[in-house]
C-alpha cells in the first residue's frame, strides 16, 4: 500500500486545497463502498490526505478488514486526482506536532487535545480546506465548531460539494 501512496501527486502548505480527508473517513469510504461517489468528487474538487494520516493509514491498513485495503488498491488503479499534503511532522512525535500546530495558530493547540485531530486541523487553515471526518468526538464538539468558523473551516460527516 505504500508504494501507492508514494505514487499520488503532492501539495504544500501554500496550495489551495477543497477538503482534507481524516484517516477514519478514508477507511470509511472504502468500507461503506463509497468509491463510485468519492471518485466522481475528485473531478469537481481538490482532496488530499495529509502525509500525517496517509501514515497513520499505513500503520492501521494491516488491521482493517481485507476487503478495505483490497478496495482502496483497486480505487488506486483508476484515480490520480487524490493528493497528498505534505505537512512536517509525523504519528507519535507529539513535541513536533504540538509545535507544528501552534506555529499555525498557537490558540489551537489548547483548545483541540487530541495531536491527530489538532495536525489535520492546522493543515485544514494553513490551505483553506474543509475536512471530511468521521471522529465525532473531537471535531464536531460545538466549541471546535465554533473556533474553527471564524477560520472557515468546515468538519463533516459525510461527503459535501460546498
Amino acid at each position: 500500500m505504500r508504494e501507492i501512496f508514494e505514487k499520488l501527486p503532492r501539495l504544500t502548505l501554500n496550495d489551495k486545497v477543497d477538503f482534507l480527508i481524516d484517516t477514519c473517513f478514508f477507511a470509511w469510504i472504502f468500507e461503506n463502498h463509497k468509491q463510485k461517489e468519492f471518485k466522481s468528487l475528485l473531478k469537481e474538487k481538490v482532496f488530499a490526505l495529509t502525509s500525517f494520516n496517509v501514515e497513520e493509514f499505513l500503520f492501521i491498513h494491516n488491521d482493517l478488514h481485507n476487503d478495505i485495503n483490497i478496495a482502496a488498491r483497486k480505487f488506486f488503479h483508476h484515480t490520480n486526482k487524490l493528493f497528498v499534503l505534505e505537512v512536517p511532522v509525523h504519528p507519535g512525535d507529539a513535541d513536533k506536532e504540538h509545535a507544528f500546530v501552534k506555529s499555525v495558530l498557537p490558540d489551537l493547540d489548547t483548545i483541540e487535545h487530541d495531536p491527530s485531530d489538532a495536525v489535520i486541523l492546522a493543515a485544514a487553515i494553513e490551505t483553506g480546506a474543509s475536512i471530511l471526518t468521521r471522529d465525532k468526538h473531537d471535531i464536531f464538539n460545538s466549541t471546535l465548531e465554533n473556533f474553527l468558523e471564524k477560520h472557515g473551516v468546515k468538519a463533516f460527516n459525510t461527503f459535501h460539494k460546498s
